[in-house]
Parts: C-alpha cells; sequence; structure tokens
C-alpha cells in the first residue's frame, strides 16, 4: 500500500512539473520572443497583459506547490536535482514578470499620450456649432439661407476626415512597434553579453588572483626550504673543516713519530730489524716446533 500511495504522489507531481516547464515556455514566448503584432496588441490591450499576468500568478503558485512538494522527497539526489530546477524556473518567472511590468509601463505611456491627442482635438459638434455661429454672425442679413447648409455641410464633412485619419493612424505603428521590439531585443542581447563579459572578467580577475597568492606562497616556502638548507650547508662546512683540521694534526703527529724513530741512528734501526728476526722465529718454534713436543 506504501509503494502504491508513493507512486500515486510522484504521478501529480511530475503532472505539475510537466505542466510548469510548458507554461514557462508558453510565456517565454509571449513576453520574451512575440511578433510584432502579438507585442503591439499585448501594449495596446490592458486585457491581454492581464490575461498574461493570471498565467504568471497561477505558475508562481504551481511553482510555489511543487516546492512544497520537493521537500518531502527522501532521496536526496532526486531532492537537490529538483530544488535546483525549481530555483531556475523561479528565476524564469522573475524575469517573466519583469517584462510584464515593463510592457504595463510602455502601455500606461501610451494611453497617457492618446488621451492628451484626443483632448487636444476638436470633436465635429463643437466644430459645427461655432462654424454656424460664426456663419450666422457675420452673413445672417444680406446672404440667403441657402449658403449656411453648404458651410455647415463643409464643416460637417471636414471633421469626418479627422476621424477617419484617426482611426487609420494604428495601421502605421507596425513597422515602428517592430522597430521598437527590435531595439527591445537588442538591449537586452547587450546587457546580457555585457553580465556575461563582466562574469567572465570577475572569474578570470579571482583566478588570476588566486595564482598570485599560490606563486607567492610558493616563494616564501622556497626561500624558507633554502634558509633551512643553508643552515645544514653551514653545518656541513664546519664539521669539513673540523675534520680538516684533524687530519692536519694527526699528519703532524705522524711526521713527529717519524722524526723521533729514525733520530736514534744506525744502532737503533738495527736493533728494530734484530727484534723482528728474532720475533718471527719466536713465531715459527710456536707454529711448528711445539706441536711436536710432547711432555
Amino acid at each position: 500500500m506504501a509503494r502504491l500511495s508513493a507512486a500515486g504522489s510522484a504521478v501529480p507531481a511530475d503532472h505539475k512539473h510537466l505542466d510548469l516547464t510548458r507554461m514557462i515556455a508558453r510565456l517565454q514566448t509571449t513576453l520574451v520572443t512575440p511578433d510584432a503584432a502579438q507585442e503591439y496588441r499585448l501594449r495596446i490591450s490592458e486585457l491581454e497583459r492581464e490575461k498574461v499576468g493570471k498565467n504568471l500568478e497561477y505558475a508562481s503558485n504551481l511553482l510555489l506547490k511543487l516546492e512544497q512538494d520537493a521537500q518531502n522527497i527522501r532521496v536526496l539526489s532526486k531532492k537537490q536535482e529538483m530544488q535546483t530546477d525549481l530555483s531556475r524556473k523561479r528565476d524564469a518567472l522573475a524575469r517573466l514578470q519583469e517584462r510584464l511590468a515593463d510592457l504595463n509601463d510602455a502601455g500606461n505611456i501610451d494611453d497617457s499620450s492618446e488621451g492628451e491627442d484626443l483632448i487636444g482635438e476638436d470633436t465635429p459638434s463643437e466644430g459645427a456649432d461655432d462654424t454656424q455661429v460664426e456663419d450666422t454672425t457675420r452673413y445672417s442679413p444680406p446672404i440667403p439661407q441657402p449658403q449656411i447648409p453648404s458651410s455647415t455641410s463643409h464643416s460637417s464633412s471636414s471633421p469626418p476626415s479627422t476621424l477617419r485619419n484617426r482611426r487609420t493612424a494604428p495601421t502605421e505603428p507596425d513597422d515602428s512597434s517592430f522597430a521598437t521590439t527590435t531595439s527591445s531585443h537588442i538591449p537586452t542581447t547587450k546587457e546580457s553579453l555585457l553580465s556575461h563579459n563582466r562574469a567572465e572578467q570577475e572569474s578570470l580577475t579571482s583566478s588570476l588572483l588566486t595564482m598570485a597568492s599560490a606563486l607567492r606562497e610558493s616563494s616564501l616556502a622556497f626561500a624558507t626550504s633554502l634558509e633551512e638548507e643553508k643552515d645544514i650547508l653551514e653545518n656541513t662546512a664546519s664539521g669539513m673543516e673540523k675534520n680538516e683540521d684533524g687530519l692536519r694534526f694527526a699528519g703532524e703527529r705522524m711526521g713527529m713519530l717519524r722524526r723521533v724513530s729514525e733520530g736514534r741512528g744506525w744502532l737503533g734501526r738495527m736493533l728494530m730489524y734484530a727484534w723482528i728476526a728474532g720475533l718471527m722465529v719466536i713465531a715459527l718454534l710456536v707454529v711448528f716446533v711445539m706441536p711436536k713436543l710432547r711432555f
């Protein structure tokens, strides 16, 4: 039963994880890499932005549930893998929320500019009333009545052209919106390249600093080893000097003994040879004669 329950709990978690992955991919396609028409709709339509915001909110809630489920995973390797994947998805959602906030700001700016344009223009009714008042005040006595409708018709026929121009104007922002999308994508790529290059520069700087510190430590260790070996070499040199002094002293002693032995003259040398010959005879007697004697 425990195995069945564990398997049943793993399937919804995998399903939620798959849904979150697909939703993030779809939101990235909508917000980060949209086409010109889609980005134009996001800029002018508050309903589209609210729809995307609801999807982002649902994705955030789903991510929170997956993070809570990841805390209950008992296998450490799988738990760490799941947590790293969820952290990457959280960063992606944060970037998408920032992109949506930028679109909301751009849409608010566009709405405010359109409102100012509408306030600055005259309505058709106001233009018609003003022209009627001016015509009646200026030409009421001498001019017959049929001229008044012509002026009013002329004045009333001119505003629809402005209205048509006003309604056909949104067809122009396709190129400008495409330009804004490309220009908005270009700074993001530039910023990403700059951040990537900055990160590489920081990593290279840190590696150079570590190499310099390692070289400094190795040079200090080499200097200390040289100092220690210098003491050993000094001790060895002093020992060799002592040995040399001892050999010199022994040579002097041998020379003195040679001079003493040679100082007794010819008689002393003959006595020394006699002693040597006597000792040789005694040695021969002990070796060859003494074993034959029987007591």
